[in-house]
């Protein structure tokens, strides 16, 4: 991991300047967060205002969108960092594996991204996180309409535009589902998902999200 820490100043695709705390650090995995600030990221304890998710019999999240975390979300996912994705992996093993253990999913996958998204980023940024949480996990869900990032609309416009945006192309009859996203925001993403894989006769859907926004 130095070795590629290293490659990044060689590149100039970091400035070694952490983007939490602004203090210029030495690399090792990655040149945008530093370790001090990584270990910030942690299981947020209490949370208010948890929506309801139609179509979803339950969810759990690891953390809120803010501090640390946000900046690491922001950098793998918007910013294309592609080793910030091992890091929060990580983060949440312990947390997710919990998860698991609770919901015991006969299917484990995740939200995926429109295939123009995933070629103009290189990665899909969930799935990669999914390969370093070393879980067994399935494709069984296609983003088959794109639309630009959702994160400046309402619950209403994000509701509509993602109608029928998600389909299932996996073997689902019967299941419990346990789906992987990044962010909770409006619970939009969530309904669309959950609605298709009920629809293709999955018994049950549950989710876990990274973060709450």
């Amino acid at each position: 991991m130095k070795l590629l820490g290293k490659i990044l100043d060689l590149l100039f695709l970091s400035e070694n300047r952490c983007e939490v705390c602004g203090k210029i650090f030495k690399p090792e995995d990655q040149g945008f967060i530093c370790k001090r600030c990584v270990e910030e990221i942690r299981p947020y304890e209490y949370f208010e205002d948890i929506p309801e998710i139609p179509f979803v019999e339950d969810f759990e999240f690891f953390g809120k969108y803010e501090g640390a975390l946000r900046e690491a979300v922001i950098l793998y996912k918007f910013k294309s960092v592609k080793p910030i994705s091992r890091i929060l992996a990580e983060k949440i093993r312990p947390h997710f594996y919990e998860y698991l253990d609770k919901v015991k999913p006969d299917l484990i996958t995740f939200v995926p991204v429109h295939f123009f998204r995933w070629w103009t980023r290189g990665f899909d940024h969930n799935e990669e996180i999914m390969k370093h949480l070393r879980v067994n996990y399935e494709k069984v869900i296609k983003r088959v309409k794109y639309a630009k990032p959702l994160a400046k609309y309402g619950a209403k416009k994000r509701e509509k535009i993602l109608q029928g945006a998600y389909r299932v192309k996996g073997d689902v009859k019967g299941k419990r589902v346990l789906v992987f996203d990044d962010i909770l925001t409006t619970g939009s993403t969530a309904r669309s998902v959950s609605k298709a894989l009920l629809e293709k006769g999955a018994r049950e859907v549950y989710f876990y999200f990274l973060c709450k926004d």
